[in-house]
């Protein structure tokens, strides 16, 4: 009876850590830059001949999950980066699903020209265009990563507009008053 992957891996844990596991899949000795060499072209061979075999799908699903996979990496960091804006990575979703912006309007049920404002910055999307997003990408890249790029611009954007933040003060009137 064949034995597979996950129960050879609980065997293996049963007499051996989880670190000498991952040693004895890895290859302690130095390699010549020689056999480096060799061995990164055969590597890089076998590589373009995997691509060559890879279907449409298969392309779109690698992309997505790289796609996928940046915004998580953008998530963790502290700091607003604008080349995250959400304008600029509905842009690119679009252009990894290879759509037009019409046709991606026409998928999402928006209008184009409102389409064209979200990514140019000049409208926020709402969490219906959100949903909808997901729904489009079969769920490999879900609403509330939308909604999280969204909320980072936000916070930069309250935190950083003095100007605007002043010209919003000076329309209220009345303000509760808090005594230390």
């Amino acid at each position: 009876m064949k034995k597979n992957k996950e129960q050879v891996y609980k065997d293996l844990l049963e007499r051996y850590s989880e670190e000498e596991v991952a040693e004895s899949f890895v290859a302690s000795e130095e390699l010549t830059a020689e056999v480096q060499e060799k061995v990164h072209k055969e590597f890089l061979e076998k590589r373009m001949k995997s691509l060559q075999g890879t279907t449409g799908d298969q392309k779109l699903r690698s992309e997505l999950f790289a796609f996928k996979i940046q915004l998580e990496d953008y998530f963790k960091a502290d700091s607003y980066q604008e080349q995250y804006n959400f304008g600029s990575q509905l842009k690119k979703y679009i252009d990894i699903v290879g759509r037009t912006q019409t046709e991606v309007s026409n998928n999402l049920s928006i209008h184009k020209a409102r389409l064209s404002r979200i990514i140019n910055g000049k409208e926020n999307p709402n969490p219906e265009l959100m949903y909808r997003l997901q729904e489009h990408s079969s769920g490999a890249i879900p609403a509330f990563y939308w909604w999280k790029l969204l909320a980072k611009q936000l916070e930069y954007q309250i935190k950083t507009d003095k100007e605007k933040m002043q010209e919003e003060s000076n329309k209220v009137t009345n303000p509760i008053s808090l005594r230390a």
